[in-house]
């Protein structure tokens, strides 16, 4: 005859006790009892349960706390546990099932909610063998019961905090770069870390790996972002590829993607996906031999609520991206750039500072989609940006004008200076054989500049309206040049 599952009931009421007892012993369960909380735990370290059924309220450990302490366990933490409330609706539901409760049940449940609850929790499982594993090589005596509930309380209060402190760095993620710099100093309290590495991907656009701490030097930041890309292209990663959501903390996932022992390694990893892609991975990283991490769950926690405030701060960038970038071309849109304009000439004029607009516009460009079509006209205008923002600096600001036209501000530049840069630009794009899916294509482009110099009147519009106006004269000066218009000096 197979073993019957043994169930532990924990109430320091005869009556329940008696009621249950005859319940589940009448629907073949062997059945131990306890009078509170302190014996209901030490019996589960003695012999470890199939199921534990107990009361939230309870002489010396209430029946919250023994919950937590059993789900604390090595030993017990599998074991299913039923808490009784006395409350139709109130907060011991909600203590129960933070303290990791399967089930939370009236104490004066009825025979036909009270079996299929058991059942319920059982299903899929064995009984467990005689002589169920015990935690502690001796039978622990009440002191040592109430030293662990202290120490999962303790434990408790720590993720309580830290949870906290995640959730306020989530208040404020208009920074990416400072929120992911605050959720690794957090993070460094629950893991031996030495870095961290962030990608995010919302579909469309992937951002590069992030890398913290900012002071790494270079071939420590380009290991953590090599091995944060692997992490994100699904190499070397040890879970099943098929889960949405998964998060891991362990010593070290070894030769897993040749990782030497000793070596850098990641220690603590959150991965989400959306379908098939990955949407962002999060990634602590130690060289830490052998770092053991207990309380996993706990720290799992952790490690999801700061994905999600990281991904949050992420989201809120590409946001801001978008409002201010062209979304054909990855340049800055008009409306961004006349904000811009305003603010840059309020400081040349306040530092007596020139600078420069080249305005340039791509010739004959209407015979490309007519001939080719607008998605071949589309990849003229991509590649096409990527001449121009590599032709300028990292101050100055290319834009997407409209259609076929472009404009450049160029920071603290005088005229002579930005004919070079217009002629770089034009030579380059006369060069270019563009990569479209048809028969070669190659395009020119106009280029009309003006310039301003500290003292002249007029305003950025002033500036922009002469560039206009030059460009329009190299279109009628045969195209396929740079055209200037000279502030006049007074």
């Amino acid at each position: 005859m197979p073993d019957a599952f043994r169930i532990l009931l924990v109430d320091d009421s005869e009556t329940v006790t008696g009621m249950l007892s005859w319940l589940l012993g009448s629907a073949g369960y062997a059945i131990e009892t306890a009078a509170d909380g302190v014996q209901g735990v030490r019996a589960a370290f003695r012999r470890v349960p199939d199921l534990v059924v107990m009361s939230t309220r309870l002489p010396r450990l209430d029946g919250i706390q023994a919950c937590r302490l059993l789900k604390a366990e090595p030993a017990t933490r599998d074991v299913p546990v039923i808490l009784l409330t006395s409350e139709e609706a109130g907060t011991d539901r909600l203590h129960a099932a933070r303290a990791g409760a399967d089930r939370c049940l009236l104490r004066n449940v009825s025979p036909e909610e009270a079996l299929p609850a058991v059942r319920e929790c059982l299903a899929g499982k064995a009984p467990r063998p005689e002589g169920g594993a015990d935690p502690w090589r001796a039978p622990p005596d009440d002191f040592e019961i109430l030293s662990r509930v202290n120490g999962v309380l303790e434990a408790t209060l720590f993720e309580a905090n830290l949870l906290n402190e995640i959730a306020h760095v989530g208040r404020d993620v208009d920074d990416f770069e400072a929120t992911a710099r605050e959720l690794f100093r957090l993070l460094r309290e629950i893991a031996p870390a030495e870095a961290m590495g962030a990608v995010f991907s919302d579909g469309v656009y992937s951002g590069g790996v992030s890398v913290f701490p900012d002071e790494a030097g270079d071939p420590f930041r380009a290991e953590v972002r090599r091995r944060t890309e692997r992490l994100r292209d699904g190499a070397g990663v040890p879970f099943a590829p098929d889960r949405a959501v998964w998060t891991g903390i362990q010593g070290g996932f070894r030769g897993s993607d040749g990782v030497a022992p000793g070596s850098l390694v990641p220690r603590a990893v959150c991965v989400v996906r959306g379908g098939e892609m990955v949407k962002g991975v999060m990634a602590v990283y130690s060289g830490i031999e052998g770092a053991a991490l207990d309380g996993a769950a706990t720290k799992e926690t952790l490690l999801r609520q700061a994905f999600m405030v990281l991904e949050n701060a992420w989201l809120y960038r590409q946001i801001a991206r978008i409002s201010v970038t062209d979304g054909l071309t990855g340049l800055t849109n008009v409306r961004h750039f006349r904000e811009q304009m305003q603010r840059e000439h309020s400081r040349a004029r306040r530092h007596n500072d020139p600078y420069t607009i080249l305005m340039m516009d791509i010739d004959h460009f209407k015979k490309v989609n007519d001939l080719y079509g607008h998605p071949v006209g589309d990849i003229v205008l991509r590649e096409m940006a990527a001449i121009f923002r590599e032709a300028v600096r990292i101050t100055d600001l290319p834009a997407r004008y409209g259609g076929e036209e472009f404009i450049v501000f160029l920071s603290r530049t005088r005229l002579p200076e930005a004919v070079i840069v217009g002629e770089r630009i034009r030579e380059a794009v006369e060069r270019k054989v563009f990569a479209a899916p048809s028969p070669m294509i190659r395009c020119t482009v106009s280029v009309g500049i003006a310039d301003y110099l500290p003292g002249t009147e007029g305003t950025e519009k002033t500036v922009i309206g002469r560039a206009d106006q030059a460009l329009y004269s190299a279109k009628r000066g045969g195209r396929n040049r740079v055209v200037c218009s000279p502030a006049k000096e007074t």
